[in-house]
């Protein structure tokens, strides 16, 4: 019984992604597989997976996306047979979904490795249906906190995840102090950045700018706090505890050199002693970490796979929509960067507003995958953007609040253009540009969501 209900399960994901993308829906990313899970709650667990599929999960708050393509284009590079959630969905719908379209008829699979970009609340869900291998984790940092709550709650359901199997191996950043010292017995790796830079100062960005806000980081054994010798990125560096002594782990991959100019991340990777080369048409000390985390899963899952299919990987990597973007709108350039919390949406401005030319267009929502509290913008440094003479255009449902957390930001209220509806205040915003000036985009889940429908890529929505 439970293998007929599996299979009515599996084909009507299968005919209803088939449908949506006949009808052109939308990009039948979670709905088939969230009316399997309906069907059969523990869907995935039918699965056949091929003799030594190695199943790989990347999670954390920010670069879940960015991490997941660069590993599996690294992958497929060294002709490696691999599959992962592209458009992003990483909620269990949307891996089912996935699991549906790549299975055959009979729900077997094929592919050497999976990698899945998960949700940190689904990783318990996960685990429990699914045999996992290795389990990359990015970084921790406040997000949703109407979903999640406080990070003591995100960290509890990771280790959830994680001790339902002491055999997954774990690739960490060891920068992050409450994932280096998670509580949990599995094999663990690290990596992190131990960068001497000019251009990088306590704070992982440039030296104009202040130290951020932030809560005070604690001491995950004896709860006292943390000294840090240098940070890259919010709470992201080398630290230790004076109180009992705790330190950053000792490092098997780490940066130990960077450079940057407006298009190009050039770094040097320290591993087993050995140094190499890399660079990837991304900016940003994130995309550093992205980049990092990606190259410790891959060295680590599939050792055979050589620096050079990582840097023609890199050099072939297309970037996941609305992760750093780069799209044309009458014939004028345009970046998009999603932001979704205050750490994320900050290390965007600083990397963006050294940028020459720059002008911005942010859009924020408040639907359910955005997070329905906006408190979160409060801790932004918006104040980035004071000395930015140029018209700042603010949409999206919450286009009102957004507007007034500038103004609070020491921005004049003349330069601040609100109009809720994110078309046309997009229109307004190429309209006011010259063809010499970037317009960077910024939005939320959700309205990164509407512009790919209305296909902003293709400039669609212009006609």
């Amino acid at each position: 019984m439970e293998k007929f209900v599996f299979l009515l399960s599996l084909w009507s994901a299968k005919i209803l992604s088939l449908l949506i993308r006949i009808f052109k829906l939308g990009q039948a990313s979670n709905f088939p597989g969230k009316i399997a899970l309906s069907l059969q709650k523990d869907f995935l667990k039918h699965f056949i997976l091929k003799e030594n599929c190695k199943v790989i999960v990347i999670t954390g708050t920010n670069g879940k996306s960015t991490t997941t393509r660069f590993l599996s284009n690294a992958l497929k590079t060294a002709s490696k047979k691999t599959i992962f959630n592209k458009s992003g969905a990483n909620l269990l719908s949307g891996i089912a979904t996935l699991f549906s379209t790549c299975a055959n008829v009979f729900g077997t699979i094929s592919h050497e490795y999976i990698i899945l970009e998960t949700d940190e609340a689904t990783l318990p869900l996960l685990t429990d249906q699914i045999k996992i291998n290795f389990i990359g984790i990015t970084n921790l940092f406040r997000d949703q906190l109407d979903r999640y709550g406080e990070l003591d709650t995100t960290i509890k359901l990771i280790e959830k995840g994680i001790n339902k199997d002491k055999d997954i191996v774990l690739i960490l950043n060891a920068d992050d102090p409450r994932i280096a010292y998670l509580n949990s017995p599995n094999k663990k790796y690290f990596y992190g950045l131990n960068i001497i830079d000019s251009h990088i100062d306590s704070n992982g960005s440039n030296n104009k700018w202040l130290a951020d806000p932030e809560e005070i980081t604690s001491c995950p054994k004896c709860n006292n706090i943390l000294k840090f010798e240098k940070k890259f990125l919010a709470h992201l560096g080398n630290y230790k505890c004076p109180t009992c002594k705790l330190a950053r782990p000792e490092l098997d991959f780490e940066i130990t050199n960077h450079k940057t100019d407006e298009q190009t991340l050039y770094f040097d990777l320290l591993t087993k002693k050995i140094k190499s080369g890399f660079f990837t048409h991304m900016i940003g000390v994130f995309n550093l970490y992205n980049a990092l985390c990606a190259i410790a899963c891959i060295k680590t899952v599939s050792p055979d796979t050589t620096n050079v299919h990582i840097q023609r990987s890199f050099q072939s990597y297309s970037t996941i929509f609305g992760r750093g973007e780069k799209i044309t709108l009458e014939n004028k350039t345009s970046w998009i960067y999603l932001i979704k919390n205050p750490t994320g949406a900050t290390e965007v401005l600083k990397t963006l507003t050294g940028i020459p030319n720059a002008r911005f267009m942010i859009a924020i929502n408040d639907n359910f995958a955005d997070g329905r509290d906006v408190s979160w913008l409060w801790d932004v440094r918006f104040d980035i953007l004071s000395s930015h003479k140029k018209e700042i255009f603010v949409s999206g449902k919450r286009a009102y609040d957004m507007a007034l957390r500038l103004k609070y930001a020491d921005i004049s209220q003349k330069q601040i253009k609100i109009n809720d509806n994110l078309i046309k205040s997009l229109k307004d915003a190429v309209k006011s540009m010259n063809e010499q000036e970037t317009l960077f985009i910024l939005p939320t889940y959700t309205a990164l969501l509407e512009l790919q429908k209305r296909g902003i890529a293709k400039s669609e929505f212009l006609t």
